[in-house]
């Protein structure tokens, strides 16, 4: 649209009953090509068909909300004391994890819970991505399409099931919406927007709009850290620039009360961890980031406009994997744009830099549906994340300002995503109007164009990132066999202590062991066994063990272990380089023949008979415990 055509009628507003049924359509599509792309029938329902490490991690919440209703404390990890999850904090995807809730009530199975999560995911963020772009008036095939290329973007199942709390990333949509709420707040949220002096506001606030604001602010602010971190930096950047552009400091006030309702909602959603802080302290060791990991992990304008590796493209994918061979900044995987998506990033762009808008004497008052006005809009606010997020950008500030936190700042890359999507969005606008105005029967054409598109753009992507299934399920049978071993041989309530010790969370683990490996046990046991990996470092239930592996060794421990309350040693032989050597000088002192797990890979050694032969009393052994690891045990249970 250009200037002239400011008195045009608007497009066409979404219908409340014709929504729901473009929405059910998109969301049917959606799912169907996610089952066809995971091969559903083939998939192992009740295991995450993601084993990669957070994947683990992600299983160990959802097992621990099945078992205890939420996952901030399972007092069968972290054994003799429990874990307590505070000092990992995941206020802010609080939604997720009470849907993921929800979920496995309705399932009662912790495994399927995580697939349905990640499976009905495709339909709920096609079905946000469509409504928003609705709402941005445009027509249903352009918003279908344009939320179904959106939906199946390299990102989604990069991240997959291993950053599950990322991967269904349908706060980002609502965030642009909001974004582009606040950037022209005068046309979107007064019912005069031309209106001046002191009724301006007063008596002249369209407050749906405003009150949907709000809603939008508190959503995202519950759903995902990251994007709500990205959010309010965008509104308040973005309406910096509009108030000196257009010399009015409103745009400023409105952007700072949606900010404030974000942080209060994200302080709230917090409280538990801010209120462990407050009784036990803060913890530098657990979660804590760095200020360079906000470069480590920054957004890199080459990832966006090159292919992911593993595209279905050979060619593309080996020119993908070319742009970061190397690199010392590699960033994380998932940040390409695709084909559409880096020809809209650059429309954003040329608009930020060549837009049509001028500064006159006052805001440029247009209406709220204007095409100009979005462009530009979306040009600014992608100028912008690109600048707080980049490599060496202004994040980095931030995090030397104390939001060092917020430090994934390559995930931004999904609102740039979003406006590159309406950028081709308005494109296809241009297309329609010059088809129907050359063609009488322009329907056939339009219709073979858009599945042309479609087709296109969901093929320029990536497959699901995962094992072979049957590898999968090999995996688990193995260690639910020999799990099931230990649970028939040991008494309900065991404490096994795990080597080699590996802190918890987030920690580089030794030989062939990924991070949070110890957890496959407890994600194989039925609930009647107790486990030493788990607690969080950086607080004394935690820092014994690492005490235990630096300075005393298992086998000098094992009389303080008994103390503790440990009647059996897991044992992973991947986390050894020896030759096992270790291993054998274990089984040596605790002279009894360790059980196997049928892969070869875990043993599992039985303490009793090493507790009878010790000859020493209870009181004895917990002495042991305070005199060689310097921790009190537990007082025992009745």
């Amino acid at each position: 649209m250009t200037a002239d055509d400011a008195d045009s009628p608007a497009p066409e507003a979404p219908r409340a009953k014709r929504l729901v049924v473009e929405s059910a359509v998109v969301a049917t599509v959606a799912l169907a090509w996610g089952a066809w792309l995971l091969r559903v029938w083939r998939m192992p329902k009740r295991l995450p068909f993601d084993t990669r490490s957070d994947a683990t991690l992600i299983s160990a919440m959802v097992k621990t909300i099945q078992e205890r209703g939420w996952y901030l404390s399972q007092p069968r990890l972290g054994a003799p004391f429990g874990q307590q999850f505070y000092d990992f904090p995941h206020g802010g995807e609080t939604f997720q994890l009470f849907a993921m809730k929800i979920l496995v009530m309705i399932t009662g199975d912790w495994g399927l819970a995580i697939n349905l999560y990640f499976f009905l995911g495709f339909g709920v963020l096609a079905v946000v991505t469509f409504v928003v772009l609705r709402l941005l008036r445009f027509g249903p095939v352009v918003a279908g399409v344009g939320a179904l290329v959106y939906t199946f973007m390299p990102y989604h199942f990069t991240h997959g099931e291993m950053h599950l709390w990322r991967s269904t990333y349908y706060s980002a949509p609502l965030a642009c919406l909001l974004l582009v709420w606040a950037t022209a707040w005068r046309e979107r949220f007064l019912v005069a927007s031309d209106k001046k002096g002191k009724g301006s506001i007063q008596g002249n606030l369209r407050w749906p709009r405003v009150g949907a604001a709000v809603a939008l602010a508190v959503v995202i602010a519950g759903t995902e850290t990251m994007t709500t971190g990205f959010t309010m930096c965008l509104l308040g950047s973005g309406a910096l620039v509009a108030a000196i552009r257009w010399r009015e400091p409103m745009r400023v006030v409105g952007a700072v009360l949606l900010i404030a309702v974000m942080g209060a909602t994200f302080g709230i959603l917090s409280y538990p961890t801010l209120n462990y802080y407050r009784v036990y302290g803060t913890n530098d060791q657990a979660a804590r980031r760095l200020v360079t990991e906000s470069e480590l992990y920054s957004l890199k304008i080459t990832r966006l406009v090159t292919p992911q590796g593993g595209h279905r493209s050979p060619t593309l994918s080996k020119l993908g994997a070319r742009a970061q061979d190397k690199s010392p900044v590699r960033s994380e995987g998932g940040q390409a744009l695709g084909i559409l998506g880096t020809a809209g990033f650059l429309g954003a762009l040329y608009a930020a830099l060549a837009g049509r808008r001028r500064r006159r004497d006052g805001p440029e008052l247009r209406p709220y549906w204007d095409r100009d006005v979005l462009r530009e809009e979306a040009g600014t606010l992608t100028v912008l994340a690109l600048l707080f997020g980049s490599v060496g950008g202004i994040s980095v500030l931030l995090a030397l300002a104390g939001f060092a936190q917020i430090r994934v700042w390559d995930r931004i890359m999904l609102i740039i995503a979003f406006f590159a999507t309406v950028v081709v969005c308005l494109w296809a606008e241009r297309f329609v109007a010059w088809v129907r105005g050359r063609h009488a029967r322009s329907r056939p054409i339009l219709v073979a164009v858009a599945l042309a598109v479609l087709a296109f753009g969901l093929w320029d992507g990536i497959p699901p990132v995962r094992k072979p299934y049957a590898e999968i399920e090999a995996q688990h049978a193995s260690d639910r066999s020999f799990v099931g071993q230990i649970e028939k041989v040991m008494p309900d309530g065991t404490a096994i202590f795990q080597l080699p010790v590996l802190p918890f969370p987030e920690e580089q683990p030794p030989g062939r062991m990924t991070d949070y490996d110890p957890l496959r046990g407890y994600l194989a046991d039925d609930g009647s066994l107790r486990w030493s990996y788990g607690s969080i470092k950086g607080r004394p239930a935690a820092d014994w063990q690492v005490y235990l592996r630096d300075h005393v060794g298992p086998i000098g421990a094992l009389p303080a272990l008994l103390g503790l309350g440990f009647r059996g040693i897991w044992v992973d032989t991947y986390g050894y380089t020896d030759g096992g050597r270790e291993i054998r000088d274990l089984q040596k002192s605790i002279g009894v023949e360790p059980l196997r797990s049928p892969d070869g890979r875990f043993l599992f050694f039985d303490l009793r008979d090493f507790r009878r032969r010790t000859d020493l009393s209870d009181a004895q052994l917990r002495a042991a415990a305070r005199t060689i690891l310097h921790v009190d045990p537990p007082e025992p249970t009745p």
